[in-house]
């Protein structure tokens, strides 16, 4: 008799002990950096982002933009190969902010409003950054400039489409269905449990932002130089405050569409409860990042912006030309080659 034994997973442990040891080897950074955490939600996360959740459920639940996607729905299928009730989701996705898309998705497959693979194909690229964060935050915020912050809007906007244009051609057969989006419809409770339902997600996406505040400082406090740029990559929101003062626009543009993975652990329960994978995702966020960062370089090298800067310099010119293209979209195309080999299975559209 052969007795196969489970093999044992050693990656929560390993992880638990790296975070702990970590949490109680710097506590007043880790106190500190929940603070600034507790802060940023109270005093930007939630102003900024709970009204736009609150009203993208809302407009998902009474299909309030029904007008618009009716009217656009030839470019949405053409452009996305996507029925015209998605269009609403690309349409919240970017302006709303991170988590904002792919909430909208996970609502919309849970419903039958869109089928699976349509859902999947929206979580690669239903995510960006809204105005109110690069344009406010980044641009007149951090750079003083709010020029700046429109084009790292636009670069990340047009990052995406391209993305969503290229992900038609991973569509099935069943996307080709002309299913059109219900007529609108409205009630009192849709109200009630869209602002009850945002407020839920607030306080998840919450609870990630303060964990990573304590987390990125405590490897900052432990990496000094070094941990400042991996924070940046674990939590975009400070990240890019630090990441503005030592890299160029178009390599903060590139965090700003990765998201962070602080951001990531936001999004995990909406890919979980609707059964969409995480690997497509990461794969969408790692295109966006390099093709965001190109955008934004060829934007700043035919339209320089000049700008006062406040941290180190007197002046400054605002240019992507310490940027090295040719290696950006050498890491876009692996990125491109990753994603056509996620699933071969599926049909071309």
């Amino acid at each position: 008799m052969i007795i196969i034994k489970p093999k044992l997973n050693l990656a929560p442990l390993i992880f638990a002990v790296c975070i702990g040891a970590l949490l109680f080897s710097f506590p007043e950074s880790a106190l500190n950096g929940a603070k600034s955490g507790v802060e940023i939600c109270l005093k930007t996360l939630i102003p900024s982002l709970f009204p736009i959740m609150a009203l993208s459920t809302f407009i998902l639940r009474t299909n309030a933009l029904y007008l618009p996607c009716r009217a656009l729905r030839k470019v949405t299928k053409f452009l996305f190969c996507l029925p015209e009730n998605a269009g609403q989701i690309i349409f919240m996705a970017l302006i709303g902010g991170y988590p904002v898309g792919l909430k909208m998705v996970s609502d919309s497959v849970k419903s039958g409003e869109i089928t699976e693979n349509e859902a999947k194909r929206l979580s690669m690229f239903c995510m960006n950054a809204g105005p109110a964060f690069t344009v406010t935050a980044l641009g007149v915020g951090i750079y003083g400039n709010e020029l700046i912050g429109i084009v790292i809007f636009i670069s990340l906007c047009i990052s995406t489409l391209l993305i969503g244009i290229f992900t038609r051609f991973l569509s099935d057969s069943k996307s080709k269905s002309e299913r059109k989006s219900k007529p609108p419809r409205f009630s009192g409770d849709e109200i009630t449990y869209s602002v009850w339902n945002a407020f839920q997600s607030m306080l998840k996406i919450s609870a990630w932002v303060i964990l990573f505040g304590a987390i990125t400082a405590c490897i900052t406090e432990k990496l000094g130089n070094v941990g400042q740029i991996l924070s940046s990559v674990l939590e975009v929101t400070g990240g890019t405050v630090t990441a503005s003062k030592i890299c160029p626009v178009p390599v903060v543009t590139a965090l700003t569409g990765f998201g962070g993975f602080c951001v990531h652990c936001q999004v995990l329960s909406f890919l979980r409860d609707s059964n969409l994978q995480y690997k497509k995702f990461l794969a969408g966020r790692l295109v966006n990042s390099a093709l965001s960062a190109v955008i934004c370089h060829l934007i700043l090298y035919f339209f320089p912006i000049d700008q006062s800067v406040a941290y180190t310099f007197e002046s400054a010119r605002v240019s992507a030309i310490s940027v090295s293209a040719p290696t950006v979209v050498a890491f876009f195309f692996m990125c491109m080659t990753f994603i056509f080999s996620i699933d071969r299975k599926e049909k071309m559209c």
